[in-house]
């Protein structure tokens, strides 16, 4: 799958004003991202694209120096339920 790389978004899909699925983002400060929203186009739910994308974030924080802050359900819970395979880029509160 081509995840792409938007202004504060991960997407995938031909359009990206109409996304297959998306991940948004706002930028908090200079190292820290607030993702609030995953949606994924209803068709393909339940197939694991909402983690490719939160992998994607994931991966582009490794890379950037970033840490993520998941203010939307969905993020929330996976990086509760896998905090192993994101630990490194939670941002954790002082």
């Amino acid at each position: 799958m081509d995840i792409k790389h938007g202004t504060n978004k991960f997407y995938f899909g031909e359009d990206p004003q109409n996304p297959d699925g998306e991940l948004t983002y706002l930028p908090d400060d200079k190292n820290k991202l607030v993702i609030d929203s995953v949606v994924v186009k209803e068709e393909l739910r339940g197939e694991g694209y909402g983690d490719v994308l939160l992998d994607a974030a994931a991966d582009y924080a490794r890379e950037n120096d970033k840490r993520l802050i998941g203010r939307c359900p969905f993020a929330a819970k996976r990086f509760e339920e896998f905090n192993d395979k994101y630990k490194d880029v939670i941002f954790k509160e002082a």
